[in-house]
């Protein structure tokens, strides 16, 4: 391989790595990243035209940079060619959503994912289209999701606001959960629907925690104090959702 045809990748994965790229294990796999950049961002990737077609030029350098610092953390052993399957369409889909720091690190994390062989087993090609899927409150809970280490199945405590008649049930609001308590009651209630529809969450209205403190973070939430105030006909019932195995498998590679 010619040295020359790494000169805009090398010496930043030198950068990250220190001495570990003497190795060579690095170089195939950054060329093949290097050319797939190429073809998504220009030949010249510090070009007025690569610029102008990733928008911004804070964004590229940082999207390249996090995904090459995700990279550098790999055993050099680990270290494989990633597969066009991820790397082509997540280079692809990225352009579009390089604005969002928390979806640009999404990308940069599969990215770099996908030359690392002990991530082969729960990588999934579905990933790069459910990220262009999400929007940034999506992506604060799977963060903050990521952080409390759940398990797949486990429950994960939401309530229903619901008025009670001899005749029937009306609900009021069909999901409330918080993540730092400042949202809104049913800010973050499309974006769980959204998880759902994605396969990445299942809400469960009939299954919840069994331990009942567990709910302590709703009803002492000021908004569902103040609700509760206000409309005394209101009641609220336990639910909780959960992790499916792909969601655990995204949380792993995606965050």
């Amino acid at each position: 391989m010619d040295p020359n045809q790494l000169k805009d990748f090398l010496p930043l994965v030198t950068g990250f790595l220190g001495g570990a790229t003497s190795s060579g294990v690095f170089a195939g796999p950054i060329k093949t990243l290097q050319d797939w950049w190429y073809i998504n961002y220009g030949h010249d990737i510090s070009s007025q035209a690569a610029l102008l077609r990733a928008k911004n030029e804070i964004d590229v350098e940082n999207l390249r940079n996090s995904t090459l610092q995700q990279v550098a953390t790999i055993p050099p052993e680990n270290v494989q060619e990633p597969p066009l399957k991820i790397l082509g369409p997540a280079l692809e889909a990225s352009k579009y959503y390089i604005e969002e720091e928390e979806l640009r690190s999404m990308f940069a994390k599969i990215l770099a994912s996908s030359f690392d062989d002990r991530k082969n087993s729960i990588i999934h090609p579905s990933f790069v289209e459910i990220i262009k899927q999400l929007d940034v409150t999506d992506a604060r809970i799977l963060q903050f999701l990521k952080e409390q280490n759940h398990v797949a199945g486990s429950p994960i405590s939401i309530m229903k606001a619901v008025i009670n008649s001899d005749s029937a049930s009306k609900i009021i609001f069909p999901i409330i959960y918080f993540i730092n308590g400042t949202e809104g009651i049913d800010e973050l209630s499309p974006s769980l629907t959204n998880l759902e529809r994605l396969g990445l969450l299942n809400i469960n209205d009939d299954r919840y925690s069994a331990n009942d403190s567990d709910y302590d973070f709703i009803r002492t939430n000021s908004s569902v104090q103040y609700m509760l105030e206000i409309h005394p006909e209101i009641s609220l019932e336990k639910m909780c959702f959960s992790l499916t195995p792909l969601g655990k498998n995204f949380l792993e590679v995606c965050l």
